[in-house]
């Protein structure tokens, strides 16, 4: 047992043997040798720091206690390469050395063809370097909330191996799981696919963690995994985008907590600078993108792309972008619009909408607690306005939503107006939604479940970047009614759904606490009206039919088929 004195050293045989074996999966540069960014490899020469007490015994090795660090943090903007970095990771967890061999004493040296690859490939160890060697049998778990995040690792993962010298290792990638020599195997876990979590690993590369919150569930899935890998002598590599301090996710409580054995690389940018001026928003960008990822030094990020995406999210949502693009912990879970925007939209003197006027309308409905909202929309021009807003005044006792007059309301817009479709919330008024279907139709009385996050999601996407874009317009603020609409889109603050898709985070809306009296009705009711609007710019309803006029028309001749 060799028990010298030592200084913690870099296994550096593990990002070595990255670089020799994996390759760029994709993009012009497809097939050429993986280097690694400076930040990856400061990442890789900190996680595979060996412990300078660490002790090495052939036939019972040292596993995760020989390195200094059980686990690992990586927090980087958007497109800056974590995914080709993860699947790198897991090569080297899955075939390569990654584990300690004890001590390198004069001549030693890590050659592949001892381990079963033929790329003839050797390593010679300096005098007292950590040496590697891989997992008798790797059981690798590539772990995220959302199948994308999974699939974006996954597909740079396999043709690293397919189109690389590991192929002659690992022969076959499959489109679920990938099986490694010695009965290993690599598989995906997500927040809707858990099946997985009872059994063994060896190494969890953690993706997108700061959305791994208590309310998504996936705490619970980095509780079990972390208890696995203890099991195993394993580790796990978590990656993420800056995260939102109000959401207590696994990203932000491996950052905080006080334990010395988590490896945290973050690198921040000044809080003096401004996201949303433009030119410090450019040097937000050159702090948190390593100058050797930029495209005009040979890497692959363009920064006038991510100027393009950041300020086009910084008008729908200026908090993601800040975590996205800028690197900066924000909260995003604040109110959900501008309200200084909002009012901006406001029109100047009121307008009365004439009567057959095309529009659209949208209604969340109560009884006892919480208000109900009927918000009309002209398709044609994107105004907006109440019809009606029902909300139990503060101190009143035994109040209920007055039905009849909701009921009055609904009837008198349907005559006044020609409703393109009216998009209703169900609950507490099934038999009065589908009354109005039965008197003015199915297809235009339509029940839309704002239950439904992820729908919900994308109609309040909707109606927000309708009013950052300037295409909604609503009512003067000195109508009663519309203060009280206008109150209700300032009440709203944003409930992060754990879903995200290319453009972001998905988020519906809530009151301000569990028992908050600030109401927000008119929100979803105003989201649903503009979603009706949209459907129905989108069914050609603004596109008038050509007059039909026959040949003989046209010539002089009287037609009976003419119109």
């Amino acid at each position: 047992m060799n028990t010298v004195a030592r200084e913690p050293r870099t296994m550096a045989v593990a990002p070595s043997w990255i670089e020799a074996h994996c390759i760029i999966p994709d993009g012009f540069r497809a097939g050429a040798p993986f280097r690694l960014y400076d930040y990856q490899l400061r990442y890789f020469a900190a996680y595979y720091l060996v412990r300078g007490d660490a002790t090495w015994i052939a036939e019972a090795p040292v596993l995760a206690p020989a390195f200094v660090y059980r686990r690992g943090l990586l927090v980087g903007p958007q497109k800056v390469g974590k995914n080709p970095m993860i699947a790198a990771g897991i090569c080297l967890e899955g075939v390569g050395p990654a584990l300690f061999a004890g001590w390198a004493g004069t001549d030693d040296g890590y050659v592949c063809r001892d381990w079963g690859c033929r790329c003839g490939w050797e390593y010679p160890y300096e005098p007292g370097e950590p040496m590697g060697m891989p997992w008798p049998t790797a059981l690798i778990q590539i772990t995220a909330f959302s199948q994308q995040s999974t699939d974006n690792t996954y597909d740079a993962l396999r043709p690293m191996i397919d189109q690389g010298p590991l192929h002659d290792q690992i022969p076959k990638t499959g489109e679920e799981f990938i099986r490694l020599p010695h009965g290993g195997r690599i598989d995906t876990v997500t927040s809707s696919a858990q099946s997985r979590l009872g059994q063994r690993i060896t190494h969890a590369p953690q993706d997108e963690v700061g959305i791994w919150t208590p309310r998504s569930g996936m705490t619970r899935v980095a509780d079990t995994q972390y208890r696995n890998l203890a099991g195993t002598g394993g580790r796990a590599s978590l990656t993420s985008n800056a995260w939102d301090p109000a959401e207590q996710s696994v990203a932000q409580v491996q950052f905080e907590s006080k334990a010395t054995d988590i490896y945290r690389q973050f690198v921040e940018p000044s809080a003096a600078l401004h996201y949303t001026d433009r030119r410090e928003r450019h040097k937000i960008h050159q702090a948190v993108y390593p100058a050797d990822t930029l495209r005009e030094n040979g890497g692959h990020v363009d920064l006038d792309a991510i100027e393009a995406e950041a300020v086009d999210l910084l008008a729908r949502d200026a908090p993601q972008a800040m975590r996205f693009f800028g690197n900066i912990r924000v909260r995003g879970s604040g109110k959900a619009f501008d309200l200084d925007e909002w009012r901006r939209r406001a029109v100047a003197a009121p307008i009365v909408v004439p009567d057959g006027t095309l529009i659209t309308l949208g209604f969340d409905g109560s009884r006892l607690w919480d208000a109900t909202a009927l918000i009309g929309t002209v398709v044609e021009t994107g105004y907006q306005w109440p019809l009606g807003i029902w909300q139990r005044p503060r101190d009143a006792v035994g109040w209920e939503v007055p039905s009849a007059e909701v009921d009055a309301t609904v009837r008198g817009a349907f005559e006044r107006w020609n409703v393109w479709r009216m998009y209703a919330d169900p609950p507490y008024w099934e038999s009065w939604i589908a009354t109005w279907a039965g008197l003015y139709g199915a297809e235009r009385v339509v029940e839309w479940f704002t239950a439904r996050p992820k729908a919900m999601a994308y109609a309040l996407r909707a109606f927000a970047g309708a009013i950052a874009r300037g295409e909604l317009s609503h009512c003067a603020l000195d109508d009663e009614l519309c203060r009280l609409f206008t109150a209700h889109i300032g009440n709203a603050v944003r409930r992060v759904t754990g879903y995200r898709d290319d453009a972001g985070e998905l988020w519906t809306v809530e009151k301000d606490g569990q028992h908050g009296l600030d109401k927000i009705d008119s929100v979803p009711a105003a989201a649903l009206s503009w979603e009706a609007r949209n459907d129905a710019i989108a069914a050609g309803a603004l596109v008038a039919a050509e007059p039909f006029v026959s040949v003989y028309e046209t010539r002089g001749i009287t037609w009976v088929g003419a119109s």
